[in-house]
């Protein structure tokens, strides 16, 4: 895991810090002054990473490089640095209809168009000579204030509240948590205030709690389409690891959720993966099996869903939300019921 930010010369680009990931919520919303409370936005997760020379790379949680993808955030921060090095978490979002993050928009986005793509900041991992990753959530939250990037249309610094900034205003959060529900927005982060920075681990001080149910998942197969669909893919087989073995199991199926062009777009990057024999380490249904068409289980994506069943680990009532380039297969483990 690197966290060496001392390049071989001054002017280099700060070595990839892995990003610190949050646990999903399993009990209420706390209502804590231990805690801050932040928007959760919809988009890729990013760190942006400044050379002193203003070089810049956006890297994904996964290692993956953004830069070429989103050429218009290569050089958002201008001259804001001054001249310092520095590394920055935050999300690269897709801005739709009223200004809200749209992710069906950050999939298809195109550079030559005219989607936004702001890059929202949450975090300060390093600035100038300064390393922050051992500073408590509250400081690098004031370091990260100062920072006044040239155009916030490109990169903004949303707000985040304290318990304290909530509770001036006759608010509670979960009266944060309605204001999200209310704009279209994804749900709440719930931060310790003293966490520090735990580069490339989900630890409990971090707690995310979305208003709709998603869960990565890796794609392993596919089924032919029947009807109107006859041709191309029907449904994709879903896999996550086994935290106990670490194998890939069967989790469910998702068939809806899907325009014809993302269906002929999944069929085109499915096909150089195809290989003879299940990726699974264990059983399929047979009726889901039958006709299968397996894939090299190489690519992750997202689903919206409505119950995923403690017993079986199945899950139900699935829509497709989109692939997910900036998350790792090996990362997607099969979820723990509530």
């Amino acid at each position: 895991m690197a966290q060496n930010t001392a390049g071989d010369a001054e002017s280099r680009v700060p070595a990839f810090i892995e990003p610190m990931l949050a646990t999903p919520a399993q009990k209420q919303l706390p209502d804590d002054p231990r805690y801050a409370y932040e928007f959760k936005w919809d988009g890729y997760r990013a760190v942006m990473r400044v050379a002193t020379d203003g070089t810049t790379r956006l890297t994904s949680r996964n290692d993956q490089d953004f830069t070429r993808r989103f050429p218009i955030l290569g050089d958002a921060l201008g001259d804001a640095m001054r001249g310092r090095q520095a590394a920055l978490d935050g999300e690269i979002v897709a801005l739709g209809d009223h200004g809200r993050p749209d992710f069906g928009l950050l999939q298809n986005y195109d550079a030559g168009g005219e989607v936004p793509v702001p890059y929202f900041v949450f975090d300060v991992l390093l600035l100038g000579g300064d390393r922050l990753l051992d500073a408590p959530c509250e400081q690098r939250r004031t370091v990260l204030e100062r920072i006044e990037p040239p155009d916030r249309n490109l990169v903004a610094i949303p707000p985040s509240y304290s318990h304290a900034d909530l509770s001036a205003t006759g608010m509670s959060p979960h009266d944060l948590l309605d204001v999200a529900k209310n704009r279209g927005l994804e749900g709440l982060m719930v931060k310790a205030i003293s966490s520090t920075y735990h580069p490339g681990r989900r630890s409990p001080e971090w707690i995310k709690h979305p208003l709709i149910q998603t869960l990565e998942v890796v794609v392993c197969g596919w089924r032919p389409g029947q009807g109107r669909r006859d041709g191309m893919i029907g449904a994709l087989l879903l896999g996550a690891h086994d935290p106990a073995t670490g194998g890939l199991a069967y989790i469910g199926d998702v068939g809806t959720g899907f325009s014809h062009q993302a269906l002929m777009a999944a069929r085109e990057k499915l096909a150089p993966l195809a290989r003879k024999t299940s990726p699974f380490a264990g059983g399929v249904p047979q009726d889901r099996a039958r006709g299968a068409n397996w894939v090299t289980p190489k690519l992750v994506g997202e689903v919206v869903y409505r119950q995923f069943t403690p017993r079986e680990h199945r899950l139900r009532h699935t829509a497709w939300r989109g692939w997910r380039p900036d998350k790792n297969p090996a990362d997607v483990a099969v979820p723990v019921p509530d």
